[in-house]
Formats: C-alpha cells, sequence, structure tokens
C-alpha cells in the first residue's frame, strides 16, 4: 500500500499523542531550553523536537552516531562548535541545544520552511534539496512521498508534538528573526 499523505500522517500522529504525557524530564528541560532558543533567534517552541529526538534524554545515542538530547551527529554537532571525542560535548544539554538551534535556523534559512527544514533536520540537507530539485517543487508535502520512511513519520510527529505541547502549528511558527 502507498504511504498516508502527510496530511493522514499528521492526523495520525495527533491523535496518537492526544493523551500522551510528556516525558518527565521535559519539564525541567523545556524551561531551561526555551531561552536558549530564543537567544538564538529560533521559535522557543521547537524545543520540543527534543522530545521526538531522546524523549529529553541528554546522555541518548543512536546506533547511527547521534548522541544528546536533540541526537546531533558528530559532524553537525562539530560544524557548530561542539566535539564529541576526547569529551562528547553533545552530552551537555545546554551546549546540544545551542548547536541544534543554530543548525535549525541554517535549516530554515536554505529552504524558507519550517517543515522542509525538519525534514533536513532528520534526513539531511542534501536529500531533501535533491528531490526539491529533482521535483522541480518548493513544498515539504510535493517531496514527502518520496523521503525517507523515517522522515515521512518524523515530520508529522514532530507537528503532532508541537501541536499537543504548545498548541502550534509548524507553519505558524515565525521564522527566525536574525
Amino acid at each position: 500500500p502507498a504511504n498516508p499523505a502527510p496530511s493522514q500522517a499528521r492526523d495520525l500522529w495527533i491523535k496518537e499523542l492526544k493523551d500522551r504525557p510528556s516525558p518527565e524530564p521535559a519539564t525541567a528541560c523545556v524551561t531551561n531550553l526555551k531561552p536558549i532558543f530564543a537567544e538564538e533567534h529560533v521559535p522557543p517552541e521547537l524545543v520540543w523536537v527534543a522530545e521526538v529526538e531522546s524523549s529529553f534524554d541528554a546522555r541518548a545515542r543512536s546506533p547511527s552516531g547521534a548522541a544528546g538530547l536533540f541526537q546531533l551527529m558528530p559532524a553537525t554537532a562539530k560544524q557548530y562548535g561542539l566535539r564529541a571525542w576526547p569529551v562528547d560535548q553533545r552530552l551537555n544539554a545546554d551546549e546540544n541545544a545551542r548547536a541544534a538551534a543554530k543548525h535549525l535556523r541554517y535549516l530554515y534559512r536554505r529552504f524558507r520552511d519550517w517543515r522542509l527544514a525538519i525534514a533536513a533536520y532528520n534526513a539531511g540537507e542534501g536529500t531533501v534539496q535533491r528531490l526539491l530539485d529533482r521535483q522541480k517543487v518548493t513544498t515539504y508535502d510535493a517531496i514527502a512521498p518520496r523521503l525517507p520512511a523515517e522522515t515521512q513519520l518524523y515530520v508529522p510527529k514532530i507537528e503532532a508534538t508541537l501541536l499537543r505541547r504548545e498548541n502550534v502549528t509548524l507553519a505558524a511558527l515565525p521564522p527566525p528573526t536574525q
């Protein structure tokens, strides 16, 4: 069967998350991290990306090599001044959040759309750009069926999480202020 349309995937995640409480460490983390996102001129609501990435576990590691609250890959972390060795700075919640906010700001500036920025955060900016170029389109919904399956689930889950936790949609978030 064909993958669900992006709008259907969003609706499915909204239903799935409707009664799900936020992870236990979220309250303290969100309070601490929102000012970091604001300092980086990124909508503070985007701190909830950490719920999808790590359930707010600052020590989380993925099999692919990502680490920290926002699951930064070593190359991305290095791009924003964090070391992965000998001490993994990605495991510092504040530093991880600052790097993630900077990366999200960069991705938004590149794609001029939060859905595309979030897709690029998950699948990589090259993947998103190639699909936009090949399909000669400019929207997330137009490339969603061709994105990796994980990303097809990821973007709607981020959207549903923002709606559940902040009552805001990606489309309603303002662009970075700088």
